[in-house]
């Protein structure tokens, strides 16, 4: 059963991640230009409290491709789940030299499997 409710997770997760999908400067889908997009690690505390939200992370990108610093354009409302957007877009990577700045729309929502998804 545990097994099960991890799979859903990825999959819904995997499914939701890439809508709506983050832009780039020039109006392409940002996430094309990823070459390396780790999704969010929803906080233990954030999950048993079912937490929710909504909000836009906004990345900015060294020539390299590496992430020169993240921050939360649009709060989700919840401080645990901005800081969580903030660290795994941290860590994104993207083709050098194809963007510089990107924005990435983000959703936690609670779901009737007791679990959080991000959207």
């Amino acid at each position: 059963m545990k097994r099960a409710i991890i799979a859903a997770f990825f999959a819904l997760t995997a499914m939701t991640l890439a809508k709506p999908p983050p832009i780039g400067p020039d109006g392409k889908p940002a996430r094309k230009l990823a070459i390396y997009a780790p999704r969010p690690q929803i906080p233990v505390e954030a999950r048993a409290r079912h937490l929710t939200g909504a909000g836009i992370c906004v990345v900015y990108v060294r020539p390299d491709g590496t992430v020169k610093r993240a921050e939360m354009l649009q709060s989700t409302g919840q401080a645990l789940l901005d800081k969580a957007s903030i660290d795994a877009f941290s860590l994104w990577r993207f083709v050098p030299g194809s963007v510089t700045k990107v924005k990435i729309p983000i959703r936690y929502t609670y779901t009737k499997s007791r679990d959080l998804t991000i959207r």
